[in-house]
């Protein structure tokens, strides 16, 4: 079963200027997607779909492959992932001859996910013939869905899900499992993707991601926190070398 890799990375973001391509300690946002996407074991072709030539020209540079501009008409605010995918695989098909049999969505956005993560996604769809295949991650204590609020204009709040008796779940020990959806990693059938929907799906299966690898860039705080981990994990990496060293007696 073939696997194309698509990293949608449009131009014109609004809350982060330059978002896809901006500095996140030391390299564009986009590498990291890129260098984890490469070194998987299990992608075939791996593309990257924009707008913006100055994006087309960052992700050249890191070795990937940008075989035509995504048009305008498909980078706005509100354009959803499938048309995007949907005009990738027209075009891939036109310009090459070439239809994967499975469609991954490796958002830029989600910086710290690792090649594991991401030939776990691609062997679950395989074994399972999956529609889809989503990260996830588990949601806990006072982020869970039962213990959530709407809120009124006058600031009158009522329960989110009307239908359980919170009385139960007084304690976060008490709480069903559930998990949110976390767009580290998306892997879609070619045929979901051209006929489907590739937000739901009778056939949906799901893989548990770490804490670390969740993190979703959307807004300048996101930015600190990526960076703060990132940073984090190459200090460690440097301290866990200098120990690693012999012992170098000075005086000989």
């Amino acid at each position: 079963m073939n696997v194309l890799g698509i990293i949608p990375a449009r131009g014109g973001s609004k809350r982060v200027l330059n978002k896809n391509i901006r500095d996140l300690a030391g390299k564009p946002l986009i590498s990291y997607t890129i260098e984890s996407a490469l070194k998987s074991n299990r992608i075939d072709r791996l593309i990257v779909s924009t707008d913006d030539r100055e994006i087309a020209n960052v992700a050249d540079k890191y070795g990937v492959e940008i075989p035509f501009l995504r048009p305008d008409h498909l980078a706005k605010d509100d354009t959803p992932d499938q048309p995007v995918f949907q005009h990738a695989l027209k075009m891939l098909k036109k310009q090459d001859g070439y239809e994967p049999d499975i469609v991954l969505n490796l958002r830029p956005t989600t910086p710290l996910k690792t090649s594991y993560t991401i030939d776990k996604v691609i062997k679950k769809i395989k074994e399972k013939n999956a529609d889809i295949v989503r990260t996830m991650s588990p949601v806990e204590g006072v982020n869970h869905p039962y213990w959530m609020y709407k809120r009124s204009n006058d600031g009158q709040a009522t329960s989110f899900m009307m239908e359980v008796n919170i009385d139960i779940y007084y304690q976060s020990q008490l709480l069903p499992k559930v998990f949110r959806i976390n767009g580290v990693v998306d892997a879609y059938s070619y045929l979901t993707v051209m006929n489907g929907n590739i937000l739901r799906g009778e056939n949906m299966y799901s893989i548990i991601t770490p804490d670390e690898e969740s993190v979703d860039i959307d807004t300048e705080f996101d930015f600190t926190i990526c960076e703060a981990l990132i940073n984090n994990v190459r200090n460690k990496k440097i301290n866990d070398k200098q120990k690693s060293k012999p012992y170098e007696n000075k005086n000989n």
